[in-house]
């Protein structure tokens, strides 16, 4: 097969998660850049995420649905699996944030000692609000919807660490890249969806463990990061029962 320039492999790994999966099968088929490929990794789902899968099936170029050993397991069966020169991870129920986003990022010039481009994010609440969250790899704040990173850097950095129960990897295979090599984008990436597992307070604490080992966060640092965390949980959860009193008044 020629090689194409600047192709980008999308892999969207699912469980049991129907509806979040249309939503991403439908902006990855929205955007109007030309080499890509579309993974799909099912975890054997039961709820007809697999219909769905089957339904798009058309726009799916490489697609498999069996028991795996957890998020990371399935992200490496995705990554085993490419042919493109990058790679982005765009989870079921995140979506891109418009339907040029890879023609705006690979229509311009990234220098050859680049190998990550990132940038910040779209965070969606389930009422609809939505605010702009800013990364930024000095602080270690890089994620999988964000970011996009050439495949070659699995043979160098290897592939994602199965972690059971911390999910950390991903900012682990991150980290060790070196910071000379990552590249901002203004284009926003994606729009994430509130409430999957890496919003969790003990996802946070796994990961803010990966960037003290990495000397980027210090203990004081954690804890008033844990405090602002917690607060904002509580905050969603009260405003949520608030927006629930006022339907049923």
């Amino acid at each position: 097969m020629e090689k194409v320039a600047n192709m980008v492999s999308i892999i969207t790994i699912c469980y049991n998660c129907k509806l979040d999966f249309e939503k991403t099968v439908r902006s990855v088929i929205a955007q109007d850049y030309a080499a890509k490929e579309f993974i799909v990794v099912d975890g054997g789902s039961n709820d007809g995420t697999v219909e769905v899968i089957s339904a798009y099936s058309k726009y799916i170029d490489k697609y498999v649905s069996e028991p795996d050993d957890g998020i990371y397991d399935a992200l490496n069966k995705g990554v085993s699996m490419a042919t493109g020169e990058w790679i982005l991870c765009l989870n079921a129920g995140d979506v891109f944030r418009n339907d040029n986003v890879l023609s705006t990022i690979f229509l311009s010039d990234i220098p050859e000692d680049k190998s990550f481009i990132y940038s910040d994010f779209e965070l969606v609440y389930d009422d609809g609000s939505s605010e702009i969250r800013k990364c930024n790899r000095k602080t270690g704040d890089v994620h999988h919807q964000n970011a996009i990173y050439r495949r070659i850097l699995h043979e160098r950095c290897g592939y994602y660490i199965v972690t059971h129960p911390y999910i950390v990897s991903d900012l682990l295979f991150f980290l060790s890249v070196p910071a000379d090599q990552f590249l901002k984008t203004p284009q926003i990436i994606s729009k994430v969806k509130f409430g999957g597992i890496s919003c969790q307070l003990w996802a946070s604490e796994g990961a803010w463990a990966a960037k003290a080992v990495y000397g980027i966060e210090t203990i004081p640092g954690i804890f008033f990061s844990d405090m602002r965390l917690r607060f904002g949980l509580w905050r969603q959860k009260v405003k949520k029962r608030l927006l629930g009193c006022l339907k049923r008044s």
